[in-house]
């Protein structure tokens, strides 16, 4: 089944609030919430649109709700920040809670969801975790939503995961594929599949894509009643490997596909920057890195803003655009730089998230609050485990261009969710610049060549290596002055 492009919507949390602040409406659906086809009529339904803080649904869940509360599986792609978790979490929750009605036991299934969602981070099941406790806050039954990861802020050992499977009822279970498989495999586990009535895959594209989750989610499918079971599969790219891959295995799934699909948010201004060294020097690692340091440091200077991302490639990248930025403000009085990648350990990731989120308030001597502009310098790892909706990202700058473009839509679409505005700044080279062209089309909002200002405007203090190098050529130079003034022979 596949969706026309007929709507227009947003995300799902706190839309009220965005529209009374004067945000852009363009994600917003032109259905409104007492549409017979969102089961309005329900209920429960109501209480879990209020829960969540949805007043007009998204043009994704405008899409999606039907579709699902049917109990079709399906595929679920939109761009990021659409509001694609309610899309398939109101209906599954609709059509669970349906089924205890009917059902009318009282009888406690330890250890037996209704629902199980596997993501590929434990950063984005903790996220997936507070959008379902908020849809399902204003419920008159409790709904139990466990979540059971190996990192993460709900991690515990899986000897105490198991122990909690088989005392706790659980109605939605969020993981990872390793998590629940290695649970399965364990000859202790109390974890029983035989009741579920959906299993989500979010992030799908990676779930399938890495061969690391192949083992992990066939032994998930052989533990699940498969014929009885709907699959929703979520994802930001749709690739057409990642439709031919399910739909070998899901003959009659569908394709619900937003308008936003593959495209950046409209109201995201994008800014080109050519890093491009002479080709004399291509081969200069360290002045490539000069030249990107040097239009990092204009790019956090001219767009001060609460929140700035910065993607690398590498956890090595990370660390030295980490120390730049914090060589250049020794004493933090302008930015509040932190990490996060996959060499730190959960706990110092969580740790800085929560100040990226939280801001990070400095007190002066006179009593007085010094705000600083606060930046996470990381992997792609953000730009698939983490959500940023409740500390809204300003400006993402793409420090190193992504190998895959999909990956750059990813990336600079941490900012500019749910009709926000947004900047980005794209620092690219030679076989990079006509890909990078494409992706932004007309929507580039400028283009500058850091090779044409290198030399002029120096900032000393965070160009240090070109500076030594003009400083000693100078010297140099006004010795040799000296010496054939005075008559001497140059040794």
């Amino acid at each position: 089944m596949n969706n026309e492009f007929d709507d227009d919507g947003t995300d799902g949390l706190e839309l009220m609030q965005q529209n009374q602040e004067g945000q852009s409406s363009h994600f917003y659906s032109k259905k409104k919430l007492s549409d017979p086809n969102f089961s309005i009529e329900s209920e429960t339904f109501q209480d879990l649109c209020a829960g969540a803080g949805i007043h007009q649904p998204s043009r994704i869940q405008a899409l999606a709700w039907p579709v699902l509360l049917k109990g079709e599986s399906s595929i679920v792609a939109d761009q990021t920040g659409s509001g694609k978790t309610l899309s398939y979490m109101l209906p599954l929750l609709q059509r669970m809670m349906s089924f205890k009605e009917q059902a009318k036991s009282n009888t406690k299934e330890y250890g037996a969801p209704k629902v199980l969602i596997l993501a590929p981070t434990a950063e984005l099941a903790d996220q997936i975790k507070l959008v379902c406790d908020k849809a399902t806050s204003d419920l008159k039954t409790s709904v139990s939503t466990r979540v059971i990861t190996a990192t993460g802020s709900h991690s515990t050992n899986i000897r105490d995961q198991i122990r909690m499977l088989g005392q706790t009822p659980v109605d939605i279970l969020i993981s990872t594929p390793g998590r629940v498989a290695t649970i399965l495999r364990t000859k202790s586990s109390t974890l029983n599949l035989s009741n579920l009535q959906a299993i989500v895959l979010d992030e799908v594209d990676v779930l399938l894509i890495d061969d690391t989750f192949g083992p992990q989610l066939r032994t998930i499918g052989a533990a699940s009643p498969v014929a009885q079971v709907q699959f929703v599969f979520v994802t930001a790219t749709l690739p057409n490997e990642i439709i031919e891959a399910v739909k070998r295995e899901f003959k009659d799934v569908g394709v619900i596909q937003g308008p936003g699909l593959h495209r950046v948010a409209p109201n995201l201004k994008e800014h080109l920057v050519d890093v491009s060294v002479p080709p004399t020097d291509n081969k200069n690692l360290d002045l490539c890195f000069e030249y990107k340091a040097k239009e990092l440091m204009k790019a956090l200077r001219s767009n001060r803003c609460k929140r700035t991302l910065v993607f690398c490639n590498t956890v090595e990248t990370c660390r030295k655009v980490e120390n730049l930025i914090k060589r250049g403000d020794r004493r933090g009085k302008v930015f509040g730089v932190s990490a996060y990648h996959n060499a730190m350990t959960p706990e110092a990731r969580r740790r800085n998230l929560s100040v990226f989120a939280k801001g990070q308030d400095k007190e002066m001597k006179d009593g007085r609050k010094e705000v600083v502009d606060l930046v996470l310098v990381c992997t792609e790892r953000a730009a698939r485990g983490v959500d940023f909706d409740a500390a809204p990202v300003n400006h993402v700058v793409i420090f190193d261009f992504p190998k895959d473009p999909a990956e750059y839509v990813r990336r600079v679409g941490r900012t500019a969710r749910a009709g926000r505005s947004g900047t980005s700044t794209v620092f690219a080279f030679a076989w990079q610049l006509p890909i990078a062209r494409q992706i932004m089309g007309s929507k580039l909002e400028s283009y500058t060549v850091a090779a044409d200002q290198f030399d002029k405007d120096e900032d000393g203090e965070f160009s240090q290596k070109q500076r030594q190098v003009k400083r000693s050529k100078k010297m140099q130079d006004q010795i040799i002055r000296g010496n054939i003034e005075q008559g001497k022979a140059w040794k």
